[in-house]
């Protein structure tokens, strides 16, 4: 193991190598996004990290430690990590209180994810003693640990929970704090994986008032029914026929997810708005205490991939932008590059809308030192910050990139690149450092005797004599 990781590391030497010498002309040419930049003035680069598990809350002080610091020395600066309510309430906020201390410890800063998707409602209510409506699937039964986005009382709930973490981590020296218009704000997550569904990744949203509420919507965005029969190839009577439980019409099983029916279309891009309305209301109440928080939401994949993963969370999540419309930056799974094509072209939408926009890379078994690096580069040519995504590969009290020192390698060469690039001062350093010539030893010469022509021992060099040759200056480096 030990020889193999001296070899990955060598390789991935040359290759920093020579993208430090190639990106200060690079960087000159290429467009690169501005940079999000921390309180320190360091580029955001994160990592999604379970610094304890689920029932039944284990986890180990030494092991969190261990993490942070191997994390830390790979280049990232942020870990990216589940805080629900569930979790807060547990202990009365142990866990949360625990991984702020160890973070801080290590000069790390945290990302707090505070609600997944619509879950956790029994922990809502007795968090915040308020009565929830549960949401319903399109059998029409209800899911009672899913919350229903169009409830009131879910968004004074979240709202409630959000305000609360926010009066207790706002001025937590480990908080992740963003420079925004020549201030410094906090960063709290309030969604990861924004959609509306139940653990199976099945749509809820199918609920009386929901049903109700979207027939009137349909007729408000209709010219008549005629239009919309011509549109979903229905027959309705009349606009209160509409049913989204009908799986005939509202087919979400539909197999090819590229030609969806136009009622899930519509159906789907509904229940985007709905979950935008409801977060942007929560945003609100938090900002009129908080005034300068930046929120932060989180979706599976690209809004454009046609991924049959990414399909999947589009139609049963409602992964829309609309949906995440309300969050000052959003973080994007993505599942590549991301520099061309319609994935550029979202992207650019995102920052152009003002947001800032964080893209989430995976680097797989067979991924190449050549891969890190271009996976850095286009982190710069298409975003704001960086986030190496491994949840998945996250266990119980062991290493964030599991115990590999191959993988580690390679997170730090994504990192590294993805810095250099926005670092002139450093990617000089790395030319000079590695470029210059090994001073070279200097043998004393063997001193024969008169008498006999046999060599004897090399005696020991006099005293005063050096050790080495003058060293050569370093070659000159091109500023840019």
């Amino acid at each position: 193991m030990k020889s193999a990781c001296s070899e990955h590391s060598r390789t991935a030497i040359l290759v920093l190598l020579l993208i430090s010498i190639a990106t200060g002309a690079l960087a000159a040419r290429v467009n690169l996004k501005d940079p999000i930049k921390l309180a320190d003035d360091q580029t955001l680069r994160a990592v999604y990290y379970y610094p304890h598990w689920w029932d039944p809350w284990k986890s180990d002080d030494a092991a969190v430690t261990a993490d942070l610091k191997k994390m830390k020395e790979i280049g990232l600066n942020t870990i990216c990590v589940d805080h629900e309510v569930s979790q807060a309430i547990d202990r009365d906020w142990y866990w949360l209180d625990r991984e702020y201390k160890l973070a801080a410890a290590e000069k790390m800063c945290v990302l707090p994810w505070l609600q997944l998707q619509c879950v956790d409602r029994k922990a809502l209510m007795a968090f915040s003693g308020l009565e929830l409506k549960a949401a319903v699937n399109q059998d029409g039964q209800a899911e009672n640990d899913f919350c229903d986005y169009r409830d009131g009382e879910f968004k004074r709930a979240l709202a409630h929970y959000i305000d609360v973490y926010l009066d207790r981590y706002e001025n937590d020296p480990a908080l992740l704090r963003m420079k925004d218009r020549g201030k410094l704000k906090p960063v709290v997550g309030v969604v990861v994986e924004a959609g509306w569904r139940n653990a199976d990744g099945r749509p809820l949203s199918f609920d009386d008032d929901t049903n109700a509420y979207f027939r009137k919507w349909m007729k408000s965005s209709h010219h008549d029914l005629a239009q919309l029969n011509s549109k979903w190839g229905t027959n309705y009577k009349s606009f209160d026929e509409i049913d989204p439980r009908d799986k005939t019409i509202f087919d979400y099983g539909f197999p090819d997810k590229a030609n969806m029916p136009m009622a899930v279309r519509e159906h789907a891009h509904f229940r985007a708005r709905m979950i935008s309305d409801m977060l942007s209301s929560v945003a609100s109440e938090v900002r009129k205490k908080h005034k300068d928080v930046l929120l932060a939401a989180e979706v599976a994949y690209p809004f454009s991939s046609d991924d049959p993963n990414a399909s999947a969370y589009h139609w049963n999540s409602a992964n829309e932008y609309k949906s995440v419309e309300f969050a000052d930056v959003i973080i994007i799974r993505t599942m590549g590059d991301t520099c061309v094509g319609q994935a550029a072209k979202d992207n650019d939408i995102i920052m152009l809308n003002g947001k800032k926009l964080v893209l989430a890379y995976r680097l797989f078994d067979d991924t190449t030192s050549s891969r890190a690096v271009a996976l850095g580069m286009d982190c710069a040519m298409s975003c704001n910050g960086l986030v190496y995504y491994n949840w998945n590969e996250t266990k119980d009290t062991s290493s964030s990139v599991y115990d590999s020192p191959a993988k580690q390698s390679l997170v730090q060469l994504l990192t590294t690149t993805y810095d250099m690039l926005y670092n002139t001062d450093k990617r000089h350093e790395m030319v000079t450092a590695v470029s210059q010539p090994k001073p070279k030893v200097v043998e004393p010469a063997p001193v024969m005797s008169p008498v006999s022509p046999a060599p004897v021992e090399t005696p020991a060099a006099p005293e005063g004599t050096p050790a080495e040759a003058p060293q050569p200056a370093p070659a000159a480096v091109e500023k840019d």
